[in-house]
């Protein structure tokens, strides 16, 4: 069995308990948690479809021109949506934390009201 292949079956399974968090939350924190959940998992099944074995950081050295060098637009990409995950959930925190001075238990029941 693959090496891609074991790393990937938990990586999915914390994508679905992240999809599963969001469907059955009751309060915005635990979607908050959810959600970041879904961006980790996410990011990190983009990592590994990446991530090849055999390739080197492209970096230009004294060593061999032609080497199985790996690409770097995913990783860039990758970062990108990282600090986009990050400021997402500094915004909804925020969100959260300004409507926690009317309903302190941050329900989606109590926010209806």
């Amino acid at each position: 069995m693959q090496v891609g292949l074991i790393l990937s079956i938990p990586l999915v399974a914390l994508l679905i308990v992240g999809c599963f968090g969001i469907l059955n939350s009751k309060s915005i924190i635990s979607s908050l948690f959810s959600l970041d959940v879904i961006d980790t998992a996410t990011i990190s099944i983009f990592v590994l479809i990446a991530a090849y074995s055999g390739s080197q950081t492209p970096i230009i050295s004294d060593g061999p021109r032609y080497a199985n060098y790996s690409d770097p637009y995913p990783q860039a990409i990758i970062l990108t949506a990282i600090v986009i995950g990050f400021a997402t959930q500094a915004l909804l925190c925020a969100i959260a934390l300004r409507l926690s001075r009317s309903t302190p238990l941050l329900r989606y029941k109590d926010l209806e009201k």
